[in-house]
């Protein structure tokens, strides 16, 4: 009967956690994606944890003075860190504005298994030397 009663307490112990943690459920495909409220950046496709298959477009909004020259800084990098593919985001309309900017950016890599990924987004042209600001997103690379 004790040990009833201990495994009945643990389950409403764990039942009332879980129904005070706020949902952990991924975007869909084709969800937007804030990547950094703070940075008003959004990547549009891929949705962060997707499973993507080369190439991987990458889409979405970043600010105007996130690009130099109409484009800013974007990394495919593996879990270790290492850049797998480096293409620039370009910008899609007129980037000599402050208000947000369609991007467009196209990864080709290969891989012969599941692997843990991230893209990378980065401003070009940091103000005063600074460190670049720069967003995460995480992904899956699938093999074709």
């Amino acid at each position: 009967m004790l040990r009833t009663t201990r495994f009945i307490a643990a389950a409403i112990c764990v039942l009332a956690f879980a129904a005070c943690s706020e949902p952990r459920e991924a975007p869909l495909e084709g969800e937007t994606t804030v990547a950094s409220e703070t940075l008003n950046v959004v990547v549009t496709t891929p949705a962060s944890g997707a499973r993507a298959t080369s190439p991987l477009v990458v889409e979405g909004t970043a600010p105007g003075d996130w690009y130099f020259e109409a484009q800013f800084v974007a990394q495919l990098r593996g879990a270790d860190g290492a850049i797998l593919a480096e293409a620039p985001a370009r910008a899609q309309e007129d980037w000599m504005t402050e208000a947000p900017v369609p991007y467009r950016t196209e990864f080709t890599f290969a891989v012969t298994q599941n692997t843990p990924a991230t893209i990378v987004l980065q401003e070009d042209m940091p103000a005063d030397n600074a460190h670049p600001r720069e967003v995460t997103i995480p992904v899956v690379l699938v093999p074709r």
